[in-house]
């Protein structure tokens, strides 16, 4: 390990805690490490800084903005608590130099699949674009605007995964003391930061660049100096990506003009509109024959589980947490999702479809899409075996989530999770007391009690 690194983390206080393996990665502001974190028990990632950004002269302008750069990404550590943006840990600033502690994530990045022979497929690649979405959108939320979104910036977590990093050149309107204007990728920027005009438009254009080399394996705009490319940025017409791969169906022509295009006017205006539009369009992808037996995407589930009123108290990051813990299928008509005395080891939630219950072979209830069923038991030390049958009365999409994966689940969406179960209890509970009180002044009228 190069001695300005173990300098840097002695200086920093961190060298009893983290333990160097190797070097992972090298760039020209930083390098970053492989370590061990002691104290958590956990693999993770150092990104150490070049001592000369830090040592040299004010009067070096692109060591400046490197610097500058660097203490904006360390000024935003922790404040963006994302499944889909990379954590970090810990951030610090020596007299030397600076360090970020990251997760360590060992798919590398985007930027092999970008290339003519190793595309993933569209429906994976839509995948990948929902949940980055989903992060720029949190972060615009939060006022911050990324402005380097680019495939080396996205890191490959596995099939349909990947999460977002490095913000060192990121706007945040909440406080522009460590804003970085001159940094940025020329081929992902978007034409008005020319003009030093920030907008989460600009976001939006950028991943739809990479939503673009993610298809067709290059870039819209291409050109052998900068100067070059920044007039085709500005000027030029950028191929259609049906035209470059004639298998894409149309409606993926429009989404990915609609993020690339030159005028604001023109372009997304927002990420909910991305958000809706990938939604829309990844269904239609898996349309031929039957769906039943195939399981739905989760940019899918995602998109209709935060229309769900049951749900509403939970937020983005919850909602994705509730994902990632749970299985989902699309199964037959006639198809059992309870068995009457059987163990009862999950509750289950039936978004699409509809669903009878019976208990020994008498229909007893009729579920419709939205119903969460099976969670009473969650409460019990040791769960009752199921006292009804539930089974789809039409081809119905429900979700899973296992008891012992709940009690595994972040404190936070463990609380919220209980509170809709608390909830729902309390509202069967008021419903069976009307229907008995409904069934006793019967019995009285039918006896002349009143």
């Amino acid at each position: 390990m190069p001695a300005h690194s173990i300098a840097t983390l002695t200086a920093c206080g961190l060298q009893h805690r983290y333990e160097i393996r190797r070097e992972i990665g090298a760039g020209a502001t930083g390098t970053v490490y492989l370590a061990h974190d002691s104290f958590e028990q956990r693999e993770v990632a150092i990104k150490v800084a070049h001592p000369q950004i830090f040592s040299g002269g004010s009067d070096d302008t692109e060591q400046t903005i490197i610097r500058k750069a660097w203490l904006n990404e360390v000024h935003l550590a922790g404040s963006l608590q994302h499944p889909y943006i990379v954590a970090v840990y810990d951030a610090g600033v020596s007299a030397s130099s600076a360090y970020l502690v990251m997760e360590y994530l060992p798919g590398g990045t985007l930027e092999p699949y970008c290339r003519p022979e190793s595309l993933k497929p569209v429906q994976e690649v839509l995948e990948i674009m929902y949940k980055c979405a989903s992060a720029l959108d949190y972060a615009c939320r939060a006022g911050i605007v990324h402005r380097d979104i680019k495939p080396a910036n996205l890191q490959y977590v596995g099939h349909g995964e990947a999460k977002v990093c490095d913000f060192g050149a990121a706007y945040w309107a909440k406080d522009d003391s460590t804003q970085v204007m001159d940094i940025g990728s020329l081929a992902y920027m978007a034409p008005e930061l020319f003009r030093h005009w920030v907008t989460p438009q600009a976001d939006i254009y950028a991943l739809g660049i990479v939503l673009f080399q993610l298809l067709t394996g290059q870039q819209p705009f291409r050109a052998d100096t900068p100067a070059a490319l920044m007039y085709q940025i500005l000027n030029g017409e950028p191929p259609r990506v049906t035209d470059l791969r004639n298998d894409l169906p149309p409606a993926l022509e429009n989404l990915v003009s609609r993020m690339i295009a030159r005028s604001l006017e023109d372009r997304f205006s927002e990420w909910p509109a991305v958000l809706t539009a990938l939604s829309e369009l990844l269904p239609n992808l898996d349309s031929e024959g039957s769906n039943a037996g195939k399981k739905p995407a989760q940019a899918e589930l995602y998109d209709q589980l935060r229309q769900l009123p049951l749900l509403a108290d939970l937020n983005g990051a919850q909602l994705w947490e509730l994902l990632r813990i749970s299985r989902w299928n699309r199964v037959a008509p006639g198809t059992i999702l309870v068995q009457e005395g059987m163990e009862a080891k999950s509750c289950y939630l039936l978004l699409k479809g509809e669903a009878k219950v019976t208990q020994q072979g008498k229909l007893i209830n009729w579920l419709k899409p939205g119903t969460l069923f099976g969670e009473l038991a969650f409460a019990e030390t040791t769960p009752s075996p199921r006292s009804a049958t539930v089974s789809a009365v039409d081809t119905v999409t429900v979700g899973k989530w296992p008891y012992s994966h709940l009690h595994k689940a972040s404190p936070g969406l463990q609380s919220k999770m209980l509170q809709i179960f608390f909830r729902l209890a309390a509202e069967r509970l008021k419903k069976a007391d009307e229907q008995y009180l409904l069934l006793y002044q019967k019995h009285l009228k039918e006896n002349n009690l009143v």
